[in-house]
């Protein structure tokens, strides 16, 4: 069991994960650049938590994010769009034998941190650990865990004794890959997010209060449906094998398979679902359209897959937002995806993820 547990970010996941830490009887640590979500004082930083965790729960504040490298195991719970801005100078932070937890990694983002330092391990969850969302008073309103998590490693340990280690923090609901690509791919947000929020643009615009799941109706599913298509005949001429959004959706909400407009609607009907975005200000874009749609869209470019749906969608967030979201995601060039072919970028990311290989 880790004897020390840092998590980087205070949104809703990196609260709801200390949540389920101190639940358990751990004492976890938190730093954020901001902190905005939770009450702090001194060194630490409490929040109100119902649904899945219910009470106060109290968690060290840390001062400085120079004191993460005093935590054996730290848990990345960041937005994409803060990969550069947080996580970049926090590379200079890591040190050599720390275990490194990117939750809902995108874009290949481990391979990044586990170049920037030596002896680094760097395991990447295909999602998060569940869904979760703040209340109009303040409060966190968290769903039960997600039965399964995709994640793959790389660094200097065993695969099991990666895997293992988030076994011990959240139980066993883990599932290792031997390729960094199949959690990156497993990844269903970007997807998701883009049949919601195109629709409701407007809503979002005039920041409206509405149902996210709410108003999954036949068309957000149909939308859905053709991205997820897509998505998995990328993993497919990669040589994985995915969960369909179905299945990921009955694993994250504990609901009957189905049409996707059906399983939304047991969603609500379970009180799980969360409003939608109440501002185009939001990570539903701003982090899936460049680290996710951006992403996918440059590795179908590689594995040669034509994603019409999927260019379509960026291409008109683009439009909407007067932004090019493609150009937004630096870790294209940084990891050089466009540079190469299918099988040396499936080489790249297997030979990372198994050292030992």
């Amino acid at each position: 069991m880790p004897s020390r547990v840092a998590i980087v970010g205070a949104g809703p996941i990196g609260c709801a994960a200390a949540a389920f830490l101190v639940q358990d009887g751990m004492a976890p640590a938190m730093w954020s650049p901001t902190g905005s979500r939770v009450q702090r004082q001194a060194d630490r930083a409490r929040l109100r938590c119902a649904g899945a965790v219910s009470g106060e729960v109290d968690v060290e504040w840390l001062a400085s994010p120079q004191r993460l490298a005093e935590f054996p195991v730290v848990l990345v719970c960041l937005p994409a769009n803060a990969y550069g801005d947080v996580l970049g100078p926090l590379n200079a932070v890591w040190r050599s034998g720390q275990h490194v937890v990117v939750s809902g990694a995108l874009s290949l983002a481990p391979l990044w941190i586990a170049g920037a330092t030596e002896g680094v391990q760097v395991s990447g969850w295909g999602t998060t650990l569940t869904t979760t969302h703040f209340q109009p008073d303040g409060s966190l309103h968290i769903n039960p865990l997600r039965s399964r998590i995709d994640m793959a490693t790389l660094g200097p340990l065993d695969l099991s004794e990666a895997l293992q280690t988030c076994a011990d923090l959240f139980g066993e609901r883990f599932v290792m890959a031997d390729n960094l690509l199949a959690p990156t791919l497993a990844n269903i947000n970007p997807i998701a997010h883009a049949a919601e929020v195109i629709p409701n643009l407007t809503r979002m615009e005039s920041g409206e209060a509405w149902s996210l799941f709410g108003n999954f109706t036949a068309v957000v599913g149909r939308m859905a449906e053709a991205l997820d298509v897509e998505r998995r005949a990328v993993a497919q001429r990669f040589g994985l094998a995915l969960p369909t959004l179905q299945q990921h959706y009955a694993r994250s909400y504990h609901v009957p398979q189905g049409p996707l407009h059906t399983m939304a609607s047991a969603i609500v009907e379970g009180g799980m679902s969360p409003n939608g975005p109440a501002s185009l200000q939001h990570r539903y874009v701003l982090e899936d359209a460049p680290f996710g749609l951006a992403f996918l869209e440059a590795l179908a470019r590689v594995a040669g897959v034509h994603t019409p749906v999927l260019t379509a969608c960026l291409t008109l967030l683009s439009t909407a937002y007067g932004r090019d979201f493609r150009a937004d995601n630096f870790l294209l060039d940084a990891l050089g995806v466009d540079t190469g072919d299918a099988a040396a970028l499936l080489a790249r990311c297997a030979a990372a993820a198994n050292p030992a290989s």
